[in-house]
């Protein structure tokens, strides 16, 4: 399960950050502890700072899971937020290594992997380097010119780039 919900996450003015992930922390901790016997990994979806003001990058977030400490509790990387940060996309992905459970190939324009600038060569190098071996999948939010020739493109594009 993924656990994006920019806007629900949102923390107010008046909140605290460290008070926040204390919570989150809590929550988390709860929520691991009955679905752990269930198959179930919950992966933390850090965001662009465009869409929420909590756990915007992936150290943010590995700082929660490190503190939840339990491993029913991953994390989800998404080019389009990883594009939001400082760091390269491949260095957050090796920075990242030990705690990834899915990917998501996008692009900040908001359609699949080969529709906008991003290069994935880097991409899949660096996820075949830490041997990287779950789902890579394709979240858009622009589906022109349809939701078939992005599907159609996005697969072609991605199996070329990761042969």
């Amino acid at each position: 399960m993924v656990w994006g919900s920019p806007k629900q996450r949102d923390l107010h003015p008046d909140w605290d950050y460290d008070d926040a992930l204390a919570r989150a922390t809590d929550v988390l901790s709860q929520i691991a502890q009955q679905i752990e016997n269930l198959g179930v990994t919950i992966a933390m979806e850090p965001l662009a700072r465009t869409e929420t003001n909590f756990l915007t990058t992936a150290a943010e977030t590995i700082q929660l899971i490190k503190k939840v400490n339990h491993p029913a509790v991953q994390l989800h990387l998404d080019v389009k937020a990883m594009s939001d940060e400082s760091k390269s996309i491949p260095e957050i992905i090796k920075d990242s290594q030990k705690y990834i459970a899915h990917f998501h190939a996008n692009d900040p324009n908001l359609r699949g992997p080969g529709f906008g600038d991003v290069q994935f060569e880097p991409i899949a190098a660096a996820l075949k380097e830490i041997q990287y071996s779950g789902y890579v999948s394709v979240e858009v939010f622009d589906y022109s010119p349809d939701p078939e020739t992005i599907a159609e493109k996005s697969i072609q594009y991605l199996q070329k780039t990761f042969q």
